[in-house]
């Protein structure tokens, strides 16, 4: 798995995470590759341009939208990796309203949040929003970062912005999960996520975590266990074996 660095201008807002890789003094914000397959590049339509956002630059009125699914709706299940962000230029007469035809405003935008921008993009990549749309978004869009993407187990490790992680944090806790699972037929994969109290999702609230950094562990479908204890963790895995 390829990785590539997080810029933070007008690209798209995509989760932080960062998989089985650790520095001894920092922590580095980098994101997957881009991947869609098949199955999710239908489920776009020419005339609904769909993507995920952040919170607006209200100075120079632009809406940074990552369109790449979307841009990709008609690719082969074999597609190019890069990330696609759109420009969405917009002024006082840009309409913003939820999904249900209620009113919304800019401040109601938040990171990750799932956006329909009007009309899509034409000939010229970046354009005029005439109507944003605040799309609902499901339990597996809100936590795709966290949630495992096979039939093993996601290890994230949740912290604070400019916090050191301790050295059982980093990549070893990658390798002695995987070492303890060896023999039940899972694979243990992990990333280091910072929270973000401006997501879309306040993890920190929703999942109830008192204290960073924090461990989580996650199946296909749901945190199965929260520790901020490493040894802890390891119990939970070795339990997982019997």
């Amino acid at each position: 798995m390829k990785f590539k660095s997080l810029y933070l201008g007008s690209l798209l807002f995509i989760a932080l995470t960062l998989s089985a890789c650790g520095t001894e003094d920092t922590v580095e914000e980098t994101i997957y590759d881009d991947e869609i397959d098949q199955a999710a590049a239908t489920k776009f339509e020419d005339d609904k341009m769909i993507g995920t956002t952040g919170p607006p630059d209200k100075e120079n009125k632009i809406l940074g939208v990552g369109i790449s699914e979307w841009e990709k709706r008609h690719d082969a299940p074999v597609t190019t990796d890069e990330g696609i962000g759109y420009e969405a230029h917009y002024d006082d007469e840009t309409i913003v309203r939820n999904e249900d035809g209620t009113e919304a405003s800019l401040d109601d935008i938040k990171f990750g949040q799932k956006v329909q921008i009007n009309p899509p993009r034409g000939d010229s990549f970046e354009g005029y929003a005439e109507e944003i749309i605040l799309l609902e978004m499901t339990y597996e869009e809100k936590y795709d970062q966290l949630l495992a993407h096979s039939d093993g187990i996601n290890i994230v490790v949740m912290y604070e912005y400019g916090e050191k992680l301790p050295e059982e944090m980093q990549e070893s806790l990658f390798e002695e999960a995987n070492n303890i699972l060896e023999d039940t037929g899972k694979q243990a994969n992990a990333s280091w996520h910072e929270y973000n109290k401006n997501f879309v999702v306040d993890f920190k609230e929703e999942l109830e975590i008192g204290k960073f950094p924090a461990i989580l562990v996650f199946d296909r479908k749901d945190m199965l266990f929260k520790s901020d204890d490493v040894d802890e963790v390891f119990e939970f895995l070795r339990g997982m074996k019997e």
